[in-house]
């Protein structure tokens, strides 16, 4: 299975039910979604950019935004990422439309 077909499946069913979302909402979406339970630092350097600018993207996914994800404070200055239960939705439906194309 291709990134391109990947993203491209990701990023159709987002649009459609998350129309406010970035682009760069939509990938750090997608890298959560491959490892849930990372602190904000791990996604930013995954997406190769800074720890605020991650964030920020990441708040369009979370409570004041689409509700896809939790973000959590440790207390120690690192902020833990996890899926809330519309964000383990929609990655089922993301698998499910990427399983109807292979």
């Amino acid at each position: 299975m291709s990134n391109e077909l990947i993203l491209q499946t990701a990023s159709t069913y987002l649009k459609a039910n998350y129309p406010e979302l970035t682009a760069e909402a939509m990938i750090a979406f997608l890298v959560t979604v491959a490892d849930d339970g990372q602190v904000v630092d791990e996604i930013a350097a995954k997406m190769g950019m800074s720890e605020p600018a991650a964030y920020h993207h990441l708040k369009l996914l979370g409570s004041s935004g689409a509700k896809l994800i939790s973000i959590e404070n440790l207390g120690d200055g690192r902020n833990l990422v996890n899926l809330t239960d519309l964000g383990l939705a929609a990655k089922e439906a993301i698998n499910a439309a990427l399983s109807a194309v292979l």
